[in-house]
């Protein structure tokens, strides 16, 4: 059986020269570090941190019946435009009353694909689901100032009470069209920012900058995870 390659996200080369250290895990070559975890989990804590999670797949569910086909394949959805709420393959968000994106794990969006299709297949709704995983990046922006960084890049109102967890806002950024998520690690503020993988080097760079004066660091994986563990 032929190796599978492994994947590289379009800021490997960003992270490289951040000296970040990688590991190979669902395909991918992926930050595990920088420095340590628990400086880093100080940084997303007391401050904001930048993650690539990239490889998170991303699918996208379009048509009038899109609700429908959604409900059949996970059981519920968002009823709310702007809204999101967990699945059992990821995290759902309806962006239109026609449109809804599907973050999943690393690695399982082929499987919510299939599912989808197959629901798609046994009905009369008329829906496509396309895999976007190749073609967007993830950067997840965590910590108490994340929402001053972003309002420097961005006309959005972050404030807690207008932007709510779990929600979903198509915006600029950066002069950049981009999808904002919120979806916080218990009490911690926490927004993912995904828009084409070849803008990705400078949007994180702009977020970078942004970021400068709150003392911002990049962090791993490792971190996240810790981070996903402590909020249950």
């Amino acid at each position: 059986m032929p190796a599978i390659a492994t994947r590289l996200s379009p800021l490997y080369l960003t992270t490289q020269r951040l000296g970040a250290k990688f590991a190979e895990k669902d395909g991918w070559r992926v930050v595990e570090r920088y420095t340590s975890v628990e400086a880093e989990l100080k940084a997303a804590r007391e401050r904001v941190a930048l993650a690539d999670v990239t490889p998170h797949g991303k699918l996208h569910v379009e048509g009038a019946a899109a609700l429908e086909a959604v409900k059949a394949a996970f059981g519920s959805a968002p009823e709310q435009i702007g809204s999101g709420l967990p699945v059992d393959m990821g995290q759902l968000y309806r962006l239109r009353h026609d449109q809804f994106y599907l973050s999943t794990p690393p690695g399982e969006e082929s499987a919510a694909q299939a599912r989808l299709e197959a629901v798609i297949a046994a009905s009369t709704l008329f829906v496509t689901v396309t895999d976007q995983t190749h073609g967007l990046a993830d950067l997840r922006l965590i910590g108490p100032a994340s929402r001053a960084v972003l309002s420097k890049l961005c006309g959005l109102d972050f404030h807690p009470e207008v932007f709510l967890n779990r929600a979903a806002r198509q915006t600029s950024l950066a002069k950049t069209k981009q999808l904002i998520l919120r979806r916080d690690f218990g009490l911690l503020p926490a927004y993912t920012v995904i828009g084409a993988q070849s803008l990705s080097a400078y949007v994180w760079e702009a977020i970078m900058q942004a970021g400068h004066e709150f003392g911002i660091v990049a962090i791993g994986l490792e971190a996240l995870r810790e981070l996903e563990r402590v909020a249950g």
